[in-house]
């Protein structure tokens, strides 16, 4: 199965690879989750704090399904 997955704010540079402008096509098995995602591409875990699947908010154990958008967030500040 393939995904789509896009890294935000200052996640592209902790990405270990070169990061693309359209995102990463990953392959993952069957029930992968957000949590095996983020393992999977080597970021480290603290930095990733939202995600959304298909445009909807994600926790670490939701199952990836196939062909979805990704989307990786970092911590935000600010007041």
């Amino acid at each position: 199965m393939k995904i789509r997955l896009k890294l935000y704010g200052t996640l592209p540079a902790h990405y270990p690879g070169l990061y693309p402008d359209s995102g990463l096509i990953v392959d993952i098995s069957e029930n992968t989750t957000v949590a095996d995602l983020v393992e999977r591409v080597k970021l480290p875990q603290e930095h990733v704090a939202i995600v959304a699947i298909n445009g909807m908010l994600a926790k670490a154990e939701d199952v990836l399904p196939e062909g979805a958008e990704i989307k990786f967030f970092q911590p935000l500040n600010g007041g």
